[in-house]
């Protein structure tokens, strides 16, 4: 099939406020670890509809960058919104780009209690995250035009391999998706132009005590990729990572040592028999509403608005939404996008900070050899739960859910919404 490859440096060029921890240091920084990027993929003719994988070295993607890139995207080339996906790293070493807004709020040290500023970031501060956003969203636009620009005949193809640095942050020994999926694109005399990775995995290898931009493992993987291959674009992209994180924490050593596993598994993978793909995605999009487990009333929001903690915050944050005439969320609308590559591979790209038992549960119920799971995908909404995570509960289902700015913890029933919606989808497309 045609395929392009494009890539553009999104390292910020003014100081800025780094995102991902609540406990770090307040100031903004313009020292940089790793530089950031953005790649993408183009799949597919102008006859056959062509499809984006991006990737960003972010935290997370909002849907108002998303949304805006499909607009443009549309209006400029025709290609369908359906046919786009902007697959975040979900490094806490990026500039903030809105999903925890909240953080940079807080004032105080971990793990003393928090306490938080109810007025406007520093009128600098402020001006600089809303620069590198606006920034980000135009080089996005730029790099996606290059990448259908410069499609080509290609060879495609996937496997999967296996990693074992990530570890389940809420139970020793609990459920992780070691599984790391790779997609080949060479030239059609076989010159390798592209890998494609995924693994699920937090990036918190480097802690809140690095005020320095920087992509993580992620980050740190793909220079060890594109070191061994050298003129090749490798991009990573998550997977169900929500309650996963890195075995060791807190030396810049131990990204070396997960870089140098997954570029090890890249080797075996490459020198292996890869499954061809000979069709670009079909895609398809729907949003789904998630319940949430109890919206607030305002007496209870009164209640809690002299707490000193996140809860007290998200208190008066919405006590203040609705006394200016707003309306706290009933449903959380989420977004779950498949793409199907004839009958050879589905991807699915959804939203949020997924738990693992999704991965688990699709994989074991629409078969692990033909599935791919991309989380951190087109929106980040906040943490998506399941079923036995939200009964147990914990900083995934309740706390995290305020850091988000979001009125409650979500429904047992978010599950079965979403697991239904993403089988519903592929049987129809």
């Amino acid at each position: 099939m045609e395929v392009g490859v494009a890539r553009i440096d999104i390292t910020p060029e003014n100081p800025v406020r780094i995102s991902g921890y609540a406990a770090r240091d307040k100031a903004e920084t313009d020292k940089v670890l790793h530089r950031l990027s953005a790649k993408a993929l183009a799949f597919g003719s102008d006859e056959q509809n062509p499809s984006l994988f991006i990737t960003v070295d972010l935290l997370g993607i909002p849907w108002r960058i998303t949304q805006r890139l499909m607009k443009r995207l549309s209006a400029i080339t025709g290609i369908k919104p359906s046919q786009i996906v902007i697959a975040a790293s979900h490094t806490h070493g990026g500039p903030e780009v809105g999903p925890l807004f909240n953080h940079l709020q807080c004032r105080g040290d971990y793990p003393a209690q928090y306490n938080f500023s109810d007025s406007l970031l520093a009128l600098d501060q402020l001006i600089h995250i809303a620069e590198f956003n606006e920034a980000l969203s135009e080089k996005l636009e730029e790099m996606a035009l290059a990448a259908l620009e410069n499609r080509k005949p290609s060879l495609v193809s996937w496997g999967t391999g296996e990693v074992s640095f990530a570890v389940n942050r809420r139970t020793e020994g609990g459920p992780v998706d070691r599984s790391m999926p790779l997609m080949r694109i060479t030239d059609i005399d076989g010159t390798l132009r592209a890998i494609l990775i995924n693994y699920a995995c937090h990036g918190i290898t480097l802690g809140p005590e690095v005020n320095e931009i920087h992509g993580d493992w992620m980050g740190e993987a793909q220079k060890a990729i594109e070191a061994r291959y050298p003129g090749v674009t490798a991009l990573v992209s998550i997977g169900c990572a929500g309650d996963a994180h890195p075995v060791k924490q807190g030396k810049q050593e131990y990204l070396n040592v997960y870089s140098e596993e997954i570029a090890v598994q890249v080797d075996n993978l490459l020198n292996r028999d890869l499954r061809p793909l000979d069709s670009p995605p079909l895609g398809a999009m729907e949003w789904v509403q998630l319940p949430f487990a109890k919206i607030p009333t305002v007496r209870e929001l009164i209640a809690l608005a002299t707490d000193t903690t996140i809860h007290g915050y998200y208190a008066r944050l919405a006590l203040e939404r609705i006394q200016r005439g707003d309306e706290l969320p009933q449903v959380l609308n989420y977004p779950i996008q498949i793409w199907n590559f004839g009958d050879q591979l589905v991807m699915i790209n959804m939203g949020g900070e997924v738990v693992v038992d999704y991965a688990i549960r699709l994989k074991r119920e629409l078969g692990a050899d033909r599935l791919w799971i991309n989380a951190y995908s087109n929106d980040a909404s906040c943490y998506i739960a399941s079923k036995r995570v939200i009964k147990e509960g914990g900083y995934e289902v309740d706390d995290s859910m305020y850091w988000y700015d979001k009125p409650s913890r979500l429904s047992e029933e978010v599950e079965e919404v979403i697991v239904e919606a993403i089988r519903e989808l592929i049987l129809d497309n």
